[in-house]
């Protein structure tokens, strides 16, 4: 029994500590407001330790940058995400850059890219036209081609040749095609990064909708995207009751009230993984997640009128 209350004490201690310091780390989505999304490379869930946060070279924003220093891995992923969590409120085709440089040797042409996944409706790479989007999609693609060089599991390689820092993303390899990514509903997305080249440094990165500047996109004196930490946004169509999601903490049982018919629940850990799916089938259903280790989750769901995402404790 006394173990049984330390462990809630330092659960419930750890919710505390997690909304006052994590709450822009990555775990939390950073949502995109009027067409644009910033985020600091160093707001990921980083939990490798050959991921590197580091200030020694000026010219970054925030409070530093990213950078990898393990062996490199240029055919495939190295198995070291970082996961950034995203809210897009605005649907459409976003442009993709991030402000990074290249910090070892006097080649453009090496340590100049990492592994890149965008899960959304649609992410591809542009050029006059000419689409490639990632393998294995493009190998049975009649309407895309696969990019010159390597891409593998959704992922394409983001090259940036600079020695300076500037604002860049291409898929390279000869054959340089700029990235767009295309959400065709508000809802809660992720983005993916591997580790691919060492000592490429990757400080803060941008989704711009179709339509802003680059110039307006790719201001360095723009703020970070806050952090979506409301438990419910519900559009101005909508005719539902606020949904409820309880107990919390819970032991395993979770109830919920007044939720959309026929939308997908999804749960998923802090690390962004998606570890169940529920679709509902009533306005109030109950789930079991008894089987689930101890640890913080997120309940989300996402249809064209509501989008929920709630915080939970399972003991």
């Amino acid at each position: 029994m006394k173990n049984r209350i330390t462990f809630l004490f330092l659960l419930i201690l750890s919710m505390g500590v997690f909304a006052q310091t994590a709450a822009c780390d990555g775990t939390l989505p950073f949502e995109e407001q009027n067409g644009l999304l910033t985020i600091e490379m160093e707001s990921g869930i980083i939990n490798h330790p050959n991921w590197k946060i580091d200030n020694s070279v000026s010219g970054y924003t925030g409070s530093g940058y990213i950078y990898w220093d393990g062996p490199q891995s240029f055919n495939n992923l190295s198995n070291a995400p970082i996961v950034y969590n995203i809210k897009i409120n605005t649907p459409g085709t976003y442009r993709f850059a991030w402000h990074m440089k290249i910090n070892m040797g006097t080649s453009n042409g090496e340590h100049n890219d990492s592994w890149l996944k965008i899960d959304a409706d649609d992410y591809y790479g542009i050029k006059s036209g000419h689409r490639v989007i990632p393998r294995p999609a493009c190998e049975t693609d009649a309407n895309n081609d696969c990019p010159e060089g390597k891409s593998e599991l959704g992922f394409f390689k983001i090259f940036g040749n600079t020695q300076e820092w500037r604002f860049v993303a291409n898929t390279n390899d000869g054959d340089s095609h700029r990235v767009f990514v295309t959400f065709n509903n508000p809802g809660i997305y992720k983005i993916t990064l591997d580790a691919r080249s060492s000592y490429c440094l990757l400080d803060r990165m941008v989704l711009r909708l179709n339509g802003i500047s680059d110039s307006v996109a790719f201001n360095l004196s723009n703020s970070e995207s806050s952090c979506y930490n409301g438990s419910l946004s519900i559009g101005s169509e909508s005719n539902l009751e606020e949904i409820k999601v309880y107990p919390n903490p819970t032991n395993g049982i979770v109830n919920f009230k007044n939720l959309p018919l026929n939308s997908k629940l999804i749960i998923s850990n802090i690390h962004g993984a998606t570890v169940r799916e529920y679709t509902s089938t009533s306005r109030n259903q109950i789930i079991d997640i008894n089987d689930l280790i101890s640890g913080i989750y997120f309940i989300s769901t996402k249809d064209s009128k509501t989008t929920l995402l709630k915080k939970i404790i399972k003991l």
